[in-house]
């Protein structure tokens, strides 16, 4: 078949006269992403006259009429229509066609008949006009002008040219304002190899689908943490991804039901008052109504992406970092008052949480709130979704507290990259470990080597002594070698002296440059590293270097050789299918009786033993075999 192009005559409006009103409109609007204003710009600057008219069956008929003398007008509401019409409104069903060509109207100039143009409107006549239409700009002013303009609209980036565009053009005609004052644009959606979807194609995904298998709220989380500026590529591998994040928030709410199930754990006992909670809770809430102030700062800037984030970072640090140090807490059989702190410290932020993330993830939120709040609180509002949104409590935020937790979390994250390095596990204790903290770095000054922080830093990294100095000198030595491929050429038959004096550590540092054998090197012309001295291992970051003393003596050998008792009697229990309430008998044999006579203590108190007994009896769950070398014969059994 051929496609025969036809010259017609149609309908425009003529934009010229209007182009810097409607610039001057859309300068008023804020866009996001910033860019699309300027899209906007450009196609105001860009665009012809509109074209207003289809030569089609359905859509908007146009209300343009002339009559047998050639005399044109617009008709400009259904009651003027109905007063010149002459005939046809009897079978005047919708003023739609077939029914509206049926109607007959007289000429208001020469009163002949006139009838109406057969053409229809462009669709984005009907959206453009949804501002007045909806809110009832001919029938009740008043109630337009209580909505209007739109606080917020949202939509494709494409829409620029099409529904913005057109509400803008009615906004500036009808009233010379924008009809919205805020325009979020989204990129438009791919699948996860970037190819388009087609409805046809193998590749399509329809929501009904993508709600079943991955979940709706994943769905939503995916969406709304997404940069709104970039492609969005969907699938179910990036649905996993996001589902795995989840699971870190939901394991973690799992450990409060559980632990507070066991322990009967009743969030409405009188509080501990913050101020008495220890360090790291108060450390927490700090946090925690720092994310509530900065998650409503982003809403309020309508930044999901960024609000997302900080709650996933928030719940990162939840699980990973507070709940993994406070375990032990959790139990009555310590101090009543520091459990009591520690239930109301997570519970407190989980529910807050729950409340912060539960515009974006209903379904989630309202099963956490009615387990964690409905269940617990008599005056609980019935659903998350009537309780108010969370407000920042400023006095709880302690800028100098979350520094000084942030620069124990860097040390310790160094320490685990040193001990990595010396192939030397965590449950071993080592005697110390020093930080320094660069001279010009943020947290200097931020940590002690003697306070409740480091106490923190010391049993995170199992360490007997930490130290803070100034300088590494004895601990770290600077190693600075030659980018060949940079130097080579350069430096020519100067580079073999040149290397040797780096390897001997003849040079000194100058006014960021480095002078050896009287060449001056910058910082991209050499490959630099750091290495512990004798019995050391060393981690470097930018502004800090830790050095972990690894010399261990027979004293350390022993207590860890009884962490990994523990470790490895508390995974029996797990391979026994105890529960984590469980008391267990203890019995063992073998050489490493010494070890378990000495810590009998500690490895009861870890592995919930009610006797720890030297001798086997053959019942109960039963291992054999070496732990750090030691021989062992273990059995448990249900206390």
């Amino acid at each position: 078949e051929e496609i025969v192009f036809r010259v017609d005559d149609e309908w425009f409006i003529s934009m010229d006269e209007l182009r810097p009103k409607l610039k001057e409109a859309a300068g008023k609007v804020r866009w996001l992403p910033a860019f699309t204003g300027r899209r906007m710009d450009n196609w105001l600057d860009n665009m012809g006259d509109w074209n207003i008219s289809r030569r089609r069956y359905w859509g908007l008929p146009l209300p343009f009429y002339t009559c047998a003398k050639g005399h044109f007008f617009v008709v400009g509401s259904e009651k003027e229509l109905r007063d010149r019409a002459v005939r046809g409104l009897e079978g005047l069903e919708e003023l739609h066609r077939p029914w509206i060509d049926k109607v007959v109207l007289a000429c208001p100039e020469c009163k002949a008949e006139a009838t109406r143009s057969l053409e229809v409107g462009d669709c984005w006549l009907d959206a453009g006009v949804v501002p007045f239409s909806t809110l009832r700009w001919l029938e009740d002013r008043d109630y337009w002008k209580k909505w209007f303009p739109a606080e917020f609209i949202t939509e494709n980036l494409e829409q620029v040219r099409l529904w913005y565009y057109s509400q803008l053009f009615f906004s500036v005609v009808l009233t010379g304002r924008p009809p919205y004052e805020t325009v979020l644009s989204n990129e438009f959606v791919y699948d996860e190899n970037g190819d388009e979807f087609h409805k046809s194609g193998e590749n399509f995904i329809d929501f009904p689908q993508a709600a079943e298998r991955a979940g709706s709220d994943v769905v939503r989380w995916y969406y709304s943490r997404h940069d709104p500026a970039e492609k969005v590529l969907f699938g179910y591998n990036v649905l996993s991804e996001v589902k795995r994040k989840l699971l870190t928030l939901w394991n973690t709410y799992s450990f409060l039901v559980t632990y507070a199930n066991l322990d009967r754990f009743d969030p409405s006992e009188p509080r501990v008052p913050p101020s008495d909670r220890p360090l790291i809770d108060r450390w927490l809430l700090s946090t925690l109504h720092r994310l509530v102030r900065d998650v409503r700062a982003s809403l309020d800037q309508y930044d999901a992406q960024t609000a997302c984030l900080r709650m996933e970072a928030f719940w990162d640090d939840l699980s990973t970092w507070y709940v993994r140090r406070n375990r032990s807490r959790f139990w009555k059989t310590r101090s009543r008052r520091d459990s009591l702190a520690a239930y109301q410290t997570l519970y407190d932020a989980l529910v807050t949480l729950v409340r912060l993330f539960a515009p974006v993830m209903p379904f989630i939120a309202e099963a956490m709130h009615q387990n964690l709040v409905r269940n617990a609180v008599a005056e609980a509002p019935a659903s998350v979704h009537h309780a108010r949104y969370p407000t920042a409590d400023e006095e709880l935020i302690d800028d100098d507290l979350e520094r000084r937790m942030r620069a124990a979390r860097r040390v310790v994250e160094l320490g685990r990259a040193a001990r990595a390095q010396a192939k030397t596990k965590v449950r071993t204790p080592l005697p110390k470990l020093v930080a320094v903290f660069d001279e010009g770095d943020r947290d200097r000054g931020a940590l002690s080597g003697d306070d409740e922080l480091a106490a923190i830093v010391r049993d995170e990294l199992n360490v007997k002594r930490l130290e803070v100095r100034d300088r590494a000198e004895g601990l770290v030595r600077e190693v600075v070698k030659p980018d060949l491929k940079v130097l080579g050429p350069r430096l020519g038959k100067d580079l073999p002296k040149v290397r040797a004096a780096l390897a001997e550590g003849r040079y000194e540092r100058r006014d960021g440059l480095i002078v050896v054998e009287g060449l001056e090197l910058k910082p991209a012309e050499v490959l630099v590293s750091h290495e512990g001295e004798a019995g050391h291992a060393v981690a470097r970051e930018s502004g800090l270097v830790v050095a972990l003393d690894t010399a261990l003596t027979p004293e350390l050998e022993a207590e860890g050789l009884a962490r990994e008792l523990a470790h490895k009697l508390n995974d029996l229990r797990k391979e026994a299918g105890l529960d984590i309430a469980d008391r267990i008998a203890l019995r063992y044999d073998g050489a490493i009786a010494p070890t378990i006579e000495r810590f009998t203590d500690y490895i009861a108190e870890e592995v919930l033993a009610t006797s720890v007994k030297r001798g086997l009896a053959g019942r109960g769950h039963a291992w054999r075999g070496e732990l750090n070398g030691v021989a062992a014969e273990l059995e448990i059994e249900r206390a």
